[in-house]
């Protein structure tokens, strides 16, 4: 008769229930961040007319981001930011050419921050920069294939 005295005394005991709550802090930092895409200007054939010539710098940067690109002189021995060089692969020759940041081709591309230089604004998407290519006419130069590097600065 034990079992029936057990049964009634869990049946009489109050039900315990407790809870406690808390709070769980979620956070994130979102890092700038800016990606360039190079690009190649291929002139062509040169035959003492001007030429002209475009592409496109890509660029890449978070949403936000500020950001500055810069082109330096290039390679040629001789050229700044106004006058490059194209020049031989043995340096005999060289055949000057501009790089613009306008179709009319007043705004030279440059290292010259706030004067020659492109600043702009990040949207999370790729932005694409005109580059503006252009060979005076008139020059003298030796037959040859002629190239040049110019190195592209993404500041942000």
């Amino acid at each position: 008769m034990l079992f029936p005295a057990l049964a009634v005394a869990f049946q009489s005991s109050p039900a315990i229930a407790a809870s406690s709550t808390g709070n769980l802090a979620i956070s994130a930092i979102v890092t700038a961040q800016c990606v360039i895409q190079s690009a190649a200007l291929p002139f062509g054939t040169y035959n003492s007319a001007a030429v002209q010539q475009s592409a496109q710098i890509g660029v890449t940067c978070s949403n936000g981001t500020s950001y500055t690109v810069s082109l330096d002189a290039g390679a040629g021995t001789g050229a700044n930011t106004t006058t490059r060089k194209l020049a031989t692969s043995d340096n005999s020759s060289t055949l000057n050419y501009a790089l613009y940041q306008d179709p009319a081709r007043s705004k030279s591309w440059g290292n010259s921050s706030g004067s020659d230089t492109l600043t702009s604004t990040g949207n999370g998407t790729l932005q694409s920069l005109p580059v503006y290519g252009y060979i005076p006419a008139g020059q003298t130069s030796k037959p040859g294939a002629y190239a040049d590097v110019v190195s592209i600065t993404l500041a942000y």
